[in-house]
């Protein structure tokens, strides 16, 4: 007949007027892969108010998930969660939890809605999940710049895996079988000193932020000595060399840049995150960066282009930095007296921090812009003008 594979589906499902476990559950395996997304909706709606089903819907959208489905799976995560008549029940939180990680994408406004609807089911998910639900909330709540909820998160993944930490360990009293999340346990600990040293420096508490440095730098106390274990601890090593450069940077110790420098330049994954710090202490402290930002211009125009993850660090958490970091860099030649050159960053920093909705970037860059308006091309000047145009047809803030 020269259809597609599938076609009948829809039928298929008006026709199904007694749904059957043995015939519906392999019908939405074979909907997800062919992506008939409206036929898993329809086919899980027909079941999905009666109980008994549940655990079978929620372990084939668990299979969808592990497997890379998570449009597919998102679906039945969300008809768990409206149907689920037990809101304390464990399945509920992990339904909420699923939906939250499908759900986030470049836009953080939307974000801020996904995390605003988690948050409250946290606490109600399995020890083995809390500490993953935390830390995928924390990097959440970093890109979104909510710094005191950051600031909670991390302390509560720091008590709760010290405390699992120490029971895993702990020989001279009998326990019950250790709680052991998707990564070790003492890789939580260590996170969580991190992110308290981030909020530390964001607040421009260096010497707070230090402190946390030495926290995970010293790994003394971790009993693991597997190679998965190493691969971890070292990358928190390398994490803590990048910060005690960057924070004694941030304080005003100039010389430390070309030994920071020299460092990061055999770690291609660093250099990005490193250069959002140098830029504020470059404009900061009034020294002089040009041959650096020359140097590593490639990975800003790439990361541009193609907006992936740098390293391990998460795109959510990255995207908002890297929008700050071109107008820093704008502002950064502007103040150089090299207006072209900063207009151009400045221009492609409004239009990243348009794609991701970040609206305060959004103010500072065409604040900036005005003032340097009468200054500039006749090429930047249609740019900026094409912008705007954007911006207001999208009803995006474009002034203070």
């Amino acid at each position: 007949m020269n259809l597609e594979e599938g076609f009948f589906y829809s039928i298929y499902i008006n026709e199904e007027s007694t749904p059957n476990w043995r015939r519906l559950g392999p019908y939405i395996r074979r909907c997800a892969e062919l992506g008939k997304l409206h036929c898993i909706d329809q086919a899980v709606g027909l079941i999905v108010e009666n109980p008994t089903y549940l655990s079978l819907l929620f372990d084939s959208a668990e299979v969808l998930f592990h497997n890379g489905n998570r449009e597919a799976a998102l679906i039945i995560y969300k008809k768990i969660a409206e149907s689920e008549k037990h809101q304390h029940a464990e399945r509920l939180a992990l339904c909420q939890y699923r939906i939250f990680t499908c759900s986030l994408n470049s836009d953080q406004e939307h974000n801020l809605n996904c995390t605003i609807q988690f948050e409250p089911y946290v606490k109600r998910l399995p020890e083995s999940v809390q500490l993953d639900a935390i830390k995928d909330l924390t990097n959440t709540l970093v890109s979104l710049r909510k710094g005191n909820r950051v600031k909670y998160y991390a302390q509560e993944m720091g008590r709760i895996s010290r405390m699992l930490y120490a029971q895993k360990h702990n020989k001279k009293k009998p326990h019950r079988k250790p709680i052991e999340p998707a990564k070790p346990l003492f890789g939580y600990i260590l996170y969580s000193d991190l992110m308290l040293g981030s909020i530390a420096a964001e607040n421009d508490d260096y010497d707070q932020a230090l402190y946390y440095v030495s926290c995970y730098e010293d790994q003394s106390w971790i009993v693991e000595s597997d190679e998965a274990s190493e691969r971890t601890k070292e990358q928190f090593r390398v994490w803590a060399r990048c910060n005690r450069y960057l924070y004694e940077l941030m304080k005003g110790n100039i010389d430390l840049l070309e030994p920071y420098i020299e460092y990061i330049s055999t770690r291609e994954n660093e250099i990005l995150r490193a250069l959002f710090g140098i830029i504020q202490a470059a404009n900061m402290y009034h020294f002089e960066i040009d041959e650096y930002l020359e140097k590593f211009e490639y990975m800003i125009k790439d990361y541009l282009k193609q907006r992936e993850p740098v390293g391990t660090y998460k795109k959510k958490v990255i995207d908002d930095r890297f929008a700050k970091f071109l107008t820093d860099v704008g502002m950064y030649y502007i103040r150089k007296g090299n207006i072209q050159k900063g207009s151009k960053y400045i221009l492609d920093s409004l239009e990243f921090s348009y794609t991701i909705n970040f609206e305060i970037n959004i103010v500072r860059c065409c604040t900036t812009m005005e003032h340097i308006q009468s200054m500039l091309n006749h090429d930047d000047l249609q740019r900026y003008a094409a912008i705007q145009n954007q911006l207001k047809v999208s009803g995006a803030l474009i002034h203070p």
